[in-house]
């Protein structure tokens, strides 16, 4: 399975002018990576302004909405940036199990949960309205994975990695300070979209060839603002350098610009077709 991962610039958000707006933008964005299948989310900094406002709001609400709405509480105590959490659509990701009676829970079933040591004893919360014993050690305060290991009513699980699971099992938000940097240490494929850019068409059948050979993709977005070109050259450098994919996913397009929102879930679309269609 193809790991997609994305980068964006902290400032995605430029063009909205609200709160509301930004919000909305960033739930448009979670849904689309989680539509996908996207592993990984970068947000790189865009030198031309300080975006570190919309970059702080776009890492908080896009690691919000991946997390399960029953660890929501602990997780993240009410805060102004998350006013309009509640208009937001939920993502419906396999990670996102509904709440259960304990007795309904099976040896070998996983579920996110956060932990919690009591008295040198690791007990889970995984939204089953009861803490589960923690067989061994776990890190404590944040999201992981757990796995039960007995059934109700001596319910007991233990933490396992994100590599055992086989299904989608949502996204990982990570900052980075320069786009440059970010691209010299992909060991995958890389794909940058651009207006400026060739066609997709021009290299559709080389590209499949390599989308089904990688064991990564990321596929780089410019800004509202401005594209990927200008951004590389605020750091002294070309989009020629790290990829000889710097495509345009739009050509013929109609209106003079297409939203960030729209370019992810469309170029996402089309290379989903091309790593998935026979």
């Amino acid at each position: 399975m193809l790991d997609f991962w994305v980068a964006i610039p902290d400032s995605a958000l430029a063009d909205e002018q609200t709160k509301r707006d930004r919000s909305v933008k960033i739930a448009q964005l979670a849904r689309a990576f989680s539509i996908f299948r996207v592993n990984k989310v970068f947000i790189y900094r865009d030198r031309e302004h300080d975006y570190n406002a919309d970059r702080r709001l776009l890492k908080l609400l896009l690691e919000f909405l991946d997390t399960p709405q029953y660890l929501r509480r602990r997780l993240y105590p009410r805060r102004e940036e998350l006013q309009f959490a509640g208009l937001l659509h939920p993502l419906k990701v396999p990670h996102h199990k509904p709440a259960v009676d304990p007795s309904k829970i099976k040896v070998g079933e996983i579920r996110q949960a956060v932990v919690a040591k009591v008295k040198g004893q690791y007990f889970a919360d995984a939204g089953l309205n009861a803490l589960i014993p923690v067989e061994g050690s776990a890190p404590t305060g944040k999201r992981i994975t757990i796995r039960f290991v007995s059934e109700y009513p001596k319910l007991r699980c233990k933490a396992i990695s994100n590599e055992e699971i086989k299904e989608y099992w949502g996204y990982e938000v990570k900052e980075v300070q320069s786009l440059a940097d970010l691209l010299n240490s992909i060991k995958g494929s890389i794909i940058m979209t651009s207006k400026e850019g060739e066609p997709l068409g021009a290299v559709e059948q080389e590209l499949t060839r390599e989308l089904r050979s990688t064991p990564s993709t990321l596929v780089v977005f410019g800004s509202p603002n401005r594209g990927l070109r200008s951004i590389l050259k605020d750091e002294g450098k070309h989009p020629r350098e790290f990829t000889k994919y710097f495509l345009n996913f739009f050509p013929k397009q109609a209106t003079a610009t297409v939203r960030l929102e729209e370019a992810v879930i469309c170029c996402l679309s089309l290379l989903n077709y091309l790593f998935t269609n026979n």
